[in-house]
């Protein structure tokens, strides 16, 4: 008898503590979260630099599954990708290392992306037929769309937040004047 209620106890003590561990780190997590959502909003705007590596990435998965090509081609195309990625990777860190400011970074680092890019997708021209080409060019645009739908969302919301504090601060200081 004595066992068993042991046995309960720290299950249920076990339970608590996991409670109690899993409530802050989802709090923990939160407030990461909006710290790093506020790093990429400077007065009210979004950074407006793409990580050109993960634009890389989407590519590969959306060629893998949104377009499905086969083996034999994914073999072809993985080179490339890689050749690209390893490009880009060093593009970066040389843009990054040369400039005096995050905004000449970017500036080199655009400049350089989009000369990469250009090769790397005649590169994909050499290998993927017309229709697979299409695809994806269709599927890029389609995830542009909808970044941009979402930072059109983003903003709005900003608007909404701004306009709401201010018309807070208007009836706090009627408030003041009534008093």
């Amino acid at each position: 008898m004595k066992k068993q209620w042991f046995v309960l106890s720290a299950i249920a003590v076990m339970a608590m503590v996991g409670m109690f561990v899993f409530e802050n780190i989802a709090a923990a997590h939160e407030i990461t979260r909006s710290k790093r959502e506020s790093r990429n909003v400077s007065r009210g705007r979004i950074a407006r630099t793409v990580n050109p590596m993960s634009a890389l990435n989407q590519s590969l998965i959306d060629l893998t599954f949104g377009v499905k090509a086969d083996q034999e081609t994914l073999a072809k195309v993985l080179p490339i990708y890689q050749e690209t990625r390893e490009a880009l990777e060093k593009q970066i860190k040389e843009a990054r290392e040369a400039a005096d400011t995050k905004r000449e970074a970017a500036k080199k680092i655009n400049a350089s992306v989009k000369e990469t890019y250009t090769k790397f997708t005649a590169s994909l021209k050499e290998v993927l037929t017309e229709e697979q080409m299409t695809k994806l060019t269709e599927l890029k645009k389609e995830r542009r769309t909808e970044a941009r739908e979402r930072v059109r969302e983003f903003r709005r919301s900003q608007r909404e937040d701004r306009s709401d504090r201010s018309r807070d601060r208007r009836s706090q200081r009627e408030d003041r004047r009534h008093r």
